[in-house]
């Protein structure tokens, strides 16, 4: 048999060069349908050569649900991210943790986001027997400027390394997965999330307002990105007829290139054999010939294009970087028997 599995891990982005500070936003989905609700992931990135962020505001697009009100100590997910401490010597460090929901009472009064909150997320992790603990205020969008382009606000302020205190925590790179908080808007389209990203003023705990930078990550629903393989012989020769399909916000996508590997058990054990590119219809079809039956892989790289090449709505006075990611990290197997 013949086993095609399908990683759906379309990524694109487009940054613009700018002094010193060039922030990017991804966002993907597990369930990248209409009225899907599965796990959202954001990730939020700047290089540790650049200056550190003060102030970092996500808003999730008009059309999709939040979920909020959660009681506190629920498990909302999980966060990936590297920090800079003070008690740890302020080197850069990869932690793990748990996102889970508190009381937002206990943080009417904060220097990030003062008021009251419909939700505070706290990210928490343990580093050489210490616990810490950063939190993220979470609104609803309903009225006023904001709701014409977002249906939920969330805003993280990490510490600056300059002046940090012995608990403070300084993020470079974020990877929050939330589960079970958003549902996907049930009409077909781009949806745009937006990231505002404020930086320190360089060796201070100022923040640098005029360096303030946008990122803006779309994602198309519905997103599909199916392949099947069958088998085909040839006299005495196998091969494996590979089609792979892209579709985004329900139309094709065309000119993509979709890499195929073939000879391991896993992606990075196999060797990249052939690089169709999509058709009208948005697929791709290629043969190849196998010997003992494997694992054929698929992949796709999405380019921004079009509308989605930039920043939208303009939030922030320049663009740092835009970003496209479509159908989410998903394997589906395909078996043929001989």
């Amino acid at each position: 048999m013949i086993s095609g599995l399908a990683g759906a891990f379309a990524l694109a982005f487009a940054g613009t060069a700018f002094g010193a500070y060039n922030p990017l936003l991804l966002v993907g989905e597990t369930n990248p349908a209409l009225g899907g609700s599965g796990s959202v992931r954001i990730f939020l990135q700047t290089r540790d050569d650049e200056d550190a962020t003060g102030m970092i505001t996500v808003y999730s697009p008009p059309g999709y649900d939040v979920r909020l009100g959660q009681p506190r100590g629920a498990e909302l997910g999980t966060m990936i991210a590297f920090v800079r401490i003070g008690s740890t010597g302020g080197a850069r460090q990869a932690v793990q943790g748990s996102v889970r929901a508190d009381d937002p009472a206990n943080h009417v009064t904060n220097s990030c986001a003062a008021g009251a909150h419909e939700a505070v997320w706290m990210f928490e992790f343990t580093l050489a027997g210490n616990t810490y603990r950063v939190p993220i205020y979470v609104d609803r969008v309903t009225t006023g400027p904001e709701a014409a382009y977002a249906s939920a606000r969330m805003r993280i302020c990490p510490a600056s390394p300059n002046v940090a205190r012995a608990a403070d925590v300084s993020l470079t790179y974020a990877d929050l997965t939330l589960e079970g908080v958003f549902r996907n808007p049930d009409e077909r389209g781009m949806y745009p999330w937006n990231g505002v990203f404020v930086p320190y003023t360089r060796g201070t705990g100022d923040l640098n307002t005029p360096l303030t930078a946008q990122s803006t990550a779309y994602i198309g629903l519905p997103a599909t990105f199916a392949v099947t393989a069958k088998r085909q012989m040839r006299g005495k020769r196998a091969f494996a007829v590979v089609t792979a399909c892209l579709r985004e916000a329900g139309q094709a996508v065309r000119g993509v290139t979709v890499n195929l590997y073939y000879g391991g058990t896993t992606v990075f054990s196999s060797k990249k054999v052939a690089s169709p590119r999509t058709n009208a219809r948005g697929c791709a079809t290629t043969r190849i010939r196998i010997g003992k039956p494997m694992v054929v892989f698929a992949s796709a790289r999405v380019p921004l294009r079009g509308a989605v090449s930039g920043c939208s709505p303009s939030l922030a006075p320049r663009c740092s970087g835009a970003s496209i990611y479509p159908p989410s990290g998903r394997f589906r197997p395909v078996r043929i028997e001989r």
